[in-house]
């Protein structure tokens, strides 16, 4: 699979739906809701948004929105400007859009875009109530 062929999207943080921030909003607009899944990472308290770090820890996961993309290439294009990453955007960059395994409600795996915090987090909080459970 190429990864222009990847349309899945795992959010968290300000980019879910329930969050009602402006962005979560557009990106509901030019995609389709898959349902709850989770990641293995950890989520930490940035001050005004959270950032996600991947965690091979069975007990770390973050719980966010899957959504499937209508036009990948020009919504992560936009995406990678709001998260301040990708080519073009200035060093140093704190978040990086790769692809992870994410899990669906149903226990369904698959494969999507994630944006990983990648700056030092050791100020950072660990936990955050932003996410929504799937259990």
């Amino acid at each position: 699979m190429l990864l222009a062929d990847i349309a899945t999207l795992f959010v968290y943080g300000t980019l879910m739906r329930a969050s009602g921030h402006p962005m979560a909003m557009r990106l509901g607009s030019q995609s389709l809701y898959l349902g709850p899944g989770r990641i293995s990472a950890r989520l930490y308290n940035l001050g005004s948004y959270p950032g996600a770090v991947p965690s091979d820890k069975a007990w770390d996961s973050v719980h966010g929105d899957v959504v499937k993309l209508l036009r990948p290439a020009s919504t992560l294009a936009w995406l990678d400007k709001y998260e301040g990453c990708g080519a073009g955007a200035p060093e140093p960059q704190a978040y990086e859009r790769v692809i992870a395994p994410v899990i669906l409600r149903a226990g369904e795996r698959r494969d999507a875009w994630v944006y990983f915090y990648k700056m030092p987090v050791h100020r950072a909080r660990h936990g955050l109530a932003l996410s929504t459970s799937i259990r």
